[in-house]
Parts: C-alpha cells; sequence; structure tokens
C-alpha cells in the first residue's frame, strides 16, 4: 500500500505537540537532546523519519530504530546546513569568515569544486535536501503573509545602479509595498536588488531613497570592492526597513545576494528556484529591463498563465516600452500569444505609478480546476490554492 502525505515537524515544540504519537511522521533537521531514550520508549512509532535529528546520546537512536523508525543522521564537514528549514538573513550570508570569504562565497566555492551539475551521490542528497528545507520554508512564509499578498519583480543582474530604470524599479517596488503586497526578487545584483531596495525603504520618504540612491551610485557595479559595504552603509544610515523576499541561487554565486532582501530563500538548482520565483508571484510579476534570463523567465510566466497551471491567471507587467516593444519586442509576442482569460491582465509602462495602479486595480483571476483525466482528482496544492481564493 502506498503512505499518505507525511506530516512534517521541524521545531522541537511542534515535536512536544505532536505528544506519544508520531506515525506517518518526518521529524526534520530538529534538536531532540531535551528527549531522552525513556520518553522514546512510550511514543508511537510507524512509518516515522527522523532527517538529520541530534539526539541525546546514541541509545535514543537505538530505540527509535528498535520501534521501527528511519533515522538519517546529520552529514558532517560541510560549509553548509542540509537540513537547512528556515530562511537565511543577508547578515547571515555577508558574514566574513576567518579565510576572508563570506559564509555565501565559501558555500559558493564549495559548490563549484564539487560539481554544479554532477556533484557526487552524497553531496547530490544533501542539495537536495537543502533545497526541500528551502521549500518548507518558503510555504510557511507565504502561510504567514499571504499567498495572494507577493509580487514579484524580475530584471536584469548587471543593470548599474546608475540606470535609470534601476530607480523606477525600486520606486515600483516601494510603491507596491506600502499598497500592502509582499515584493519578491531573484536575491541578486541589478533589477533585484532594485526591488529589495525599494521594499526596504517603504518605511522610509522617497527623499530618503534618493539618498539611498547616491550613497549607491558610488559602487554602481557588483563587481565593485564597495559594492556591499555602500549598501551596508545605507542600511546602518536607515535600519529597520520594509520586510521582502530574495531568492538567490548559488548556480549563479558569482552574483551576490543583495543586502536589502530581509528574507532569503537560496537555493542550489537553479530550476526549482526559477520556476518558484514566478509561482510565487500570485498578485502579478514586473519585468524590469533585462537580458537572456528575464526573457526566459517571460516565457515561463506566459506559459504559466497560459495554461494556467497555478489556478490562477496573474498579471503581467513589463518596465520599460522601449525595450520591450521596440529593442527586444517580447511584448507584442506575449499579446499574440495571450488568451481572452489573461489578455486584460497584460501591461506595458515607464512610470512606477502606473505599476503600481495596474497591481491594485487587476486582481488575479482564478482558473476553474479540472480532475485530472487519469485519476479524477485534483493536486493537493490547486485545492488549497482555492481555498485561498475563497
Amino acid at each position: 500500500m502506498p503512505r499518505g502525505r507525511l506530516r512534517e515537524l521541524s521545531d522541537p515544540e511542534a515535536v512536544k505537540r505532536a505528544g506519544q504519537d508520531l506515525s506517518s511522521t518526518a521529524v526534520k533537521g530538529v534538536d531532540l537532546t531535551s528527549f531522552s531514550s525513556s520518553y522514546w520508549q512510550h511514543v508511537k512509532i510507524e512509518t516515522t523519519f527522523f532527517l538529520g535529528c541530534r539526539f541525546d546520546d546514541l541509545e535514543s537512536q537505538a530505540v527509535l530504530e528498535a520501534k521501527g523508525a528511519t533515522v538519517l543522521p546529520r552529514f558532517a564537514g560541510l560549509p553548509y546546513e542540509p537540513f537547512q528549514y528556515r530562511l537565511y538573513t543577508p547578515d547571515e550570508l555577508l558574514r566574513k569568515l576567518s579565510t576572508g570569504l563570506t559564509v555565501d562565497q565559501t558555500i559558493y566555492c564549495d559548490y563549484l569544486s564539487k560539481g554544479r551539475l554532477s556533484p557526487d551521490i552524497v553531496e547530490a542528497l544533501c542539495r537536495r535536501i537543502h533545497d526541500d528545507g528551502i521549500d518548507d520554508a518558503l510555504e510557511h512564509l507565504m502561510r504567514d503573509v499571504g499567498p495572494m499578498k507577493f509580487v514579484a519583480f524580475m530584471g536584469g543582474s548587471s543593470n548599474k545602479r546608475s540606470d535609470p530604470f534601476y530607480k523606477k524599479t525600486a520606486l515600483a517596488a516601494r510603491l507596491v509595498t506600502l499598497d500592502g503586497h509582499f515584493v519578491v526578487s531573484g536575491g541578486g545584483p541589478g533589477m533585484m536588488e532594485a526591488a529589495n531596495l525599494g521594499a526596504y525603504f517603504a518605511k522610509y520618504t522617497e527623499a530618503d531613497l534618493n539618498q539611498a540612491f547616491i550613497i549607491l551610485e558610488r559602487a554602481p557595479e557588483y563587481g565593485d570592492k564597495d559594492w556591499i559595504p555602500t549598501a551596508l552603509e545605507v542600511k546602518s544610515r536607515f535600519p529597520d526597513g520594509g520586510d521582502s523576499l530574495g531568492i538567490p541561487t548559488w548556480f549563479y554565486g558569482f552574483e551576490p545576494t543583495n543586502a536589502f532582501a530581509t528574507r532569503i530563500a537560496k537555493y542550489f538548482d537553479n530550476s526549482i528556484r526559477e520556476g518558484g520565483l514566478i509561482q510565487i508571484g500570485k498578485s502579478g510579476v514586473v519585468f524590469a529591463p533585462g537580458s537572456a534570463g528575464t526573457r526566459q523567465e517571460i516565457f515561463m510566466d506566459a506559459a504559466q498563465n497560459h495554461y494556467g497551471t497555478t489556478g490562477l491567471h496573474s498579471p503581467m507587467i513589463f518596465l520599460g516600452k522601449y525595450q520591450y516593444q521596440v529593442d527586444a519586442p517580447v511584448y507584442p509576442l506575449v499579446q499574440t500569444l495571450a488568451t481572452a482569460a489573461y489578455k486584460d491582465l497584460l501591461f506595458i509602462t515607464d512610470e512606477p505609478l502606473d505599476i503600481a495602479k495596474f497591481i491594485k486595480d487587476h486582481k488575479p483571476v482564478p482558473v476553474p480546476p479540472k480532475p485530472d483525466p487519469i485519476c479524477g482528482c485534483l493536486p493537493k496544492d490547486w485545492q488549497r490554492g482555492s481555498e485561498i481564493l475563497e
């Protein structure tokens, strides 16, 4: 018989609340040193997994295995925690180590040394476990914030801080945040940083944001040695800014994680990261100027809207009339492909105010659910999406 969906617990308090029944449960990355071996003697264990947990002694692990639990031990000697069931913070990733590298850079160097695309089986397993944990942390964030509040911003990583559209992207993100939305970006430099910067300055005035631009322009490109220091200077002068999310990847680890995203969901697998970026922007996706990666994301979003794969048709907003209508005429092509179901959710402008207004006036449109032709059921996540819309 196939097993059903497991209950997943990732903190000690959740394990305590579960009480004496841990059947059909995965306990993930939890410090269980406060639970003695005698405690486990009285707990129901059936289809139970302990993944990367810490125990008080070997006897606890022996008791659990004797009762039929599957225990996957922790992995030693890694620069990252595979059983990562929370989002990162900028301070955590940008912390300097004795080597002179940041934690972020150290993980990236390890990632390269073991192979980006074909690591050995243990490293591949550790990366998959890590990215699954980031998925879980994102789901928790979405439930806490409200799934329909997220607006995603896409755009080029190499765009300079002095680029007029860098400033427009930041202004748009600030306005969207002030309207009650939660900004998410790819978490890197360029237009991604601009989006997180704008959300950060939702707690400050537009004049304050202009002061930040002046400081940041001293190191306009992410390759400049003062790129991070100028960002930290801005945060020091304007502390405790607005909340936002960055979703970067070590696949592009040469691009530094920006300092303005207050929560960071960093992945090893770029394909999971790209898909998640598009899916999480349920209230809309804003495409600032960018290059090949941004165009890839445009067509990913267009396909998602076309087939209604998330249960929603969501707004697609293009910032940059010249780029998207003349230089690389993607917008007319997306218009041509669009069906009547979401054609009115397409918009192009050069003005940040227009973006905020369009998102406010154009809500996502639910896609009627269709039972699967093979099993006749609906995916669990689609059902949850329907509940959210109701």
